[in-house]
C-alpha cells in the first residue's frame, strides 16, 4: 500500500497552532496514487485533507470514526519547461519562491515565508500586499472525489476571489501550471529579502498560530486594518486560556502552550463581537473551521 494509517492519533504536529487534538484515523499518503487510493477507501467517511495545516482551526478535542483526516503533502516536484513552471501540491511556498530565484523567474518573490504549499495556496489564493498566488496561475489539475475523475481547470478572471477560490471542498489538488517569465535577479533576491525581513519584525514567531485570522473588512467601500480595530476595542493581548491576541501583532492568535480548541473558539467570537459593537462590522475568518 502506497499509505500509512494511524489509529488514535495526535493532531499537533499537522495543525500550526499545534492544538492537542486526536483523529481515531490519520491516513498518511505516500505519492499521488496513494491519495487515490485513500481517497477511495474513506469515500462514505467526512473527509479532512490537511497540507500543512496551517490556515485551519481544529475545533473538537477528539474526532471519532466518522471523520477521516488525510495529510496531502506527498508529492513536491518543480518543473520548468520552455512555457511554464509546473508545480505539485506539496510543494513548499518558501522553496518556491527561492527557486523563482534560482530560474530567474519574476512575479513569485511575495511567497517567501508564506506558510503552506501550493494546494493551500491555491484554495486560499494566497497572498501579501498586492499580491496574490491565483496571478500567477495558468491551469490547476484536481481530483473530483465525487465523479472518481482527474479535471483540469483553466481559471478565468473570477475564478479567485481575496483569500479565496471556486475550488470545491470536494476536489483535491493535484498539480498546477505556472507563469514562467524572466525577470531581473538582483531585484527579485532584494524583494525576497524584503519580504522575510517584514514578516519577521513584524508578525509572532515566539508560539504557534495559524497566520492571519481575519480577511480584512470593507464597510461603505473602505477597507480596515485589522489589527488598528483591534486595538481601538483593546484586544491586543487579550487572552482567553491559552489562546492569546498576539501583542506583537494583532491580526494573529497564537497558542500560548496549552490552548484548548474551545479557548480559540471563543476567542474569535469575543473579537468579532466587540469589532460588530463598536464599529458594525462583520469580521470574516480567513481560517477555515473543521467542525
Amino acid at each position: 500500500m502506497a499509505y500509512l494509517t494511524l489509529k488514535d492519533t495526535s493532531l499537533k504536529k499537522y495543525n500550526s497552532l499545534a492544538l492537542e487534538v486526536i483523529a481515531t484515523r490519520l491516513y498518511l499518503p505516500l505519492d499521488t496514487q496513494g491519495l487515490l487510493d485513500v481517497l477511495e477507501l474513506t469515500k462514505d467517511k467526512r473527509r479532512v485533507l490537511i497540507g500543512k495545516g496551517c490556515n485551519i482551526l481544529l475545533s473538537k478535542e477528539n474526532y471519532d470514526d466518522s471523520t477521516a483526516f488525510i495529510v496531502t503533502i506527498m508529492d513536491d516536484e518543480l518543473i520548468l519547461n520552455d512555457t511554464e513552471l509546473i508545480a505539485d501540491a506539496g510543494v513548499n511556498l518558501s522553496r518556491l519562491a527561492w527557486f523563482s530565484l534560482e530560474q530567474s523567474l519574476k512575479g513569485y518573490a511575495f511567497l517567501e515565508d508564506i506558510p503552506g504549499t501550493v494546494g493551500g495556496a491555491l484554495i486560499m489564493n494566497a497572498g501579501q500586499y498586492e499580491f496574490s498566488f491565483g496571478q500567477l496561475v495558468n491551469w490547476i489539475e484536481l481530483y473530483d472525489t465525487v465523479s472518481n475523475q482527474v479535471k483540469k481547470i483553466i481559471p478565468d478572471k473570477d475564478y479567485f476571489g481575496y483569500r479565496t477560490s471556486k475550488i470545491s471542498s470536494t476536489d483535491v489538488v493535484i498539480r498546477c501550471g505556472l507563469k514562467a517569465e524572466k525577470g531581473n535577479d538582483e531585484e527579485t533576491l532584494t524583494a525576497i529579502l524584503k519580504y522575510k525581513k517584514d514578516r519577521y519584525l513584524k508578525q509572532p514567531r515566539q508560539y504557534p498560530n495559524a497566520g492571519s485570522v481575519f480577511k480584512r473588512p470593507y464597510k461603505d467601500g473602505q477597507s480596515y486594518y485589522v489589527w488598528k480595530l483591534f486595538d481601538e476595542v483593546g484586544l491586543r493581548g487579550y487572552s482567553i486560556g491559552g489562546a492569546e491576541v498576539s501583542d506583537k501583532h494583532p491580526g494573529f492568535i497564537v497558542n500560548l502552550g496549552h490552548a484548548l480548541p474551545q479557548d480559540m473558539i471563543d476567542l474569535v467570537k469575543e473579537c468579532q463581537d466587540r469589532v460588530k459593537k463598536h464599529f458594525d462590522i462583520d469580521l470574516e475568518l480567513e481560517w477555515k473551521v473543521i467542525d
